[in-house]
């Protein structure tokens, strides 16, 4: 287990992160020393842009003179702080600064390749090309309003802690919907798993009436 301090705040990199990163980069497809070098890089790619994604979290967290810290765990992170302590502006700044920050990357990014010289077969090609893909995926599909997504985070604070069930009600909805399109159009199964357990969570929360904790309450993905 990786433990650092970035900023002052407090960062554990669980080992579930770095086996799901190279799952997510193709590491059961990967057959020569090549690909296993490219998913290396994309494990640090995603290591750096979903850091990134937490660290607006807790950044924002801290202006709010909140203790926090970060955790990267399987298939994302968290910035953990005391539940209850943010209103509901507060809380939808801290979700929002998240993304927010990682999408600026990409397009910062984006306009920065335009213009620098990458030499022909370096590797920092491929690891320029992976951030900027995780980081603008990354963002877009926390930004879904499904919970407990950045998204779905954002949705309860709009709402409000007496229609927290609508939150529920959306986010299954929008699971199927977009489970069905990454099959469909993405011809990927992975992100079909993630919504279907997104949809069944959100359903069962539907149905039985459970609330969000509210507001202010960890985790941020």
């Amino acid at each position: 287990m990786l433990r650092f301090s970035l900023f002052g705040i407090p960062v554990t990199v669980q080992p579930w992160f770095w086996l799901t990163m190279a799952l997510i980069g193709g590491g059961l497809r990967a057959s020569n020393s090549t690909e296993i070098m490219l998913v290396a890089i994309f494990a640090v790619a995603g290591f750096i842009s979903i850091l990134i994604h937490e660290l607006g979290h807790a950044l924002m967290i801290r202006k709010y003179g909140l203790p926090t810290s970060i955790t990267l765990i399987a298939f994302g992170g968290y910035a953990s702080y005391p539940a209850g302590k943010l209103d509901r502006k507060q809380s939808f700044l801290v979700t929002i600064a998240g993304p927010g920050v990682q999408l600026a990357l990409g397009i910062l990014l984006i306009m920065l390749s335009g213009v620098i010289q990458i030499p022909e077969g370096s590797l920092f090609g491929p690891f320029l090309y992976y951030l900027i893909v995780v980081s603008i995926i990354w963002a877009v599909l926390n930004c879904l309003p499904i919970h407990p997504l950045d998204g779905g985070q954002m949705l309860a604070a709009i709402l409000g802690p007496q229609k927290q069930r609508y939150v529920h009600l959306v986010g299954a909805i929008v699971a199927v919907v977009a489970g069905l399109a990454g099959y469909l159009y993405l011809q990927t199964i992975l992100l079909p798993i993630f919504m279907a357990f997104f949809a069944w969570h959100n359903w069962q929360s539907f149905q039985t009436g459970s609330g969000i904790s509210f507001p202010g309450t960890p985790p941020r993905r």
